[in-house]
């Protein structure tokens, strides 16, 4: 087994074991595994290809729906300068 992917599958199961905690733990313990994620998701990318990468962002983006959703919309009314449907 490729140490990408033991990477990844070691970040993944962080990630759910966070979500597992108490919601006062959220955002001290999430949010470094959050800044992680692109450092991950490249070396998945370098190692094992793009699909591995685009299966590891959707998986991802299913996790942190919440914070995507939440810097999504706050980088849409930078850039627009006007608020999204929610």
């Amino acid at each position: 087994m490729n140490v990408s992917l033991v990477v990844t599958i070691a970040w993944i199961l962080v990630v759910s074991f966070v979500g597992m905690l108490p919601r006062d733990y959220h955002k001290r313990f999430g949010f470094p595994m959050l800044i992680l994620f692109p450092f991950v998701l490249g070396y998945l990318a370098w190692d094992m290809g793009l699909y591995w990468a685009l299966a590891l962002l959707a998986a991802a983006l299913s996790i942190f729906r919440y914070p995507a959703k939440y810097y999504g919309l706050a980088l849409w009314r930078k850039l627009t300068g006007r608020p999204a449907v929610e």
